[in-house]
């Protein structure tokens, strides 16, 4: 019940909030959710599971209440799972869709990223817990091959130049 927690996070100095969709009954829930979150002065985020159909959340971005779509690429519960490469059609299918529709909301993802995973998603924002956590040179190293993965200068562009 996201919903009991939306003025508890505003008044607690939070700029944004970012609910569940496996968590509402349906989309006219999530909507009216979406609008409160708005309407309370912070930004609305959505986070769908590996398992989600993104044309599931089509309704509630068309909106354009929704600043952000956080991809779980993991089942969501603890960290060190493995990258679900289902999440890069999600993520390709989200961009396409954003494009036709123009609209502007942001797409994270988050699970299993390292930096295969994160030349192969390119999404505007990466959550990466384990990867930084247990890089084996340090989280500075892991947060620089990380960006130069997602931007598209990964292990291949360092070798050939």
């Amino acid at each position: 019940r996201p919903a009991r927690y939306v003025e508890p996070m505003k008044k607690a100095g939070a700029d944004s909030f970012i609910f569940q969709w496996e968590a509402m009954s349906d989309v006219v829930e999530a909507i009216q959710l979406a609008q409160a979150i708005v309407d309370s002065g912070m930004q609305c985020g959505v986070s769908i599971n590996p398992s989600t159909l993104t044309r599931d959340i089509y309704p509630l971005l068309k909106t354009g209440l929704v600043s952000i779509v956080d991809v779980l690429a993991v089942e969501p519960g603890f960290g060190g799972q493995e990258f679900q490469e289902v999440v890069v059609e999600k993520v390709d299918s989200l961009k396409h869709y954003r494009q036709a529709e123009s609209l502007t909301f942001s797409i994270m993802v988050d699970g299993g990223i390292n930096e295969t995973t994160a030349e192969k998603i390119r999404p505007e924002i990466l959550v990466a817990g384990t990867f930084l956590l247990q890089h084996p040179e340090s989280i500075r190293a892991g947060f620089n091959a990380l960006r130069m993965a997602s931007a598209g200068a990964g292990k291949h562009d360092q070798k050939h130049g």
